[in-house]
């Protein structure tokens, strides 16, 4: 019986770990989509309202900029979205 050697074990090693990554991007992808056509749906509701006179920009921005101030600073994802909405409807 062949002995297998540290090299080939150290390469099927790497190439389930790389088969097992992208088993859960494949997972994961159609969710990250899905969040981000969310957003983009949120995003565009409120320049409605901001379009529409019903909500001020300024008010969505401070509410925004109040919502970074409260959220914990480790939680970099919602801050990001946060500043994102935040900078957009304060330049309007």
């Amino acid at each position: 019986m062949e002995q297998v050697t540290d090299s080939e074990t150290e390469q099927l090693q790497q190439l389930l770990a790389q088969a097992a990554e992208q088993s859960a991007q494949k997972k994961v992808m159609p969710v990250v989509k899905m969040i981000a056509a969310q957003q983009l749906v949120i995003m565009e509701l409120m320049q409605m309202l901001v379009d529409s006179g019903t909500v001020h920009a300024e008010d969505i921005a401070a509410r925004m900029r109040h919502l970074m101030e409260h959220t914990d600073s480790k939680d970099m994802a919602a801050r990001a979205l946060f500043d994102q909405v935040r900078s957009r409807f304060a330049t309007q």
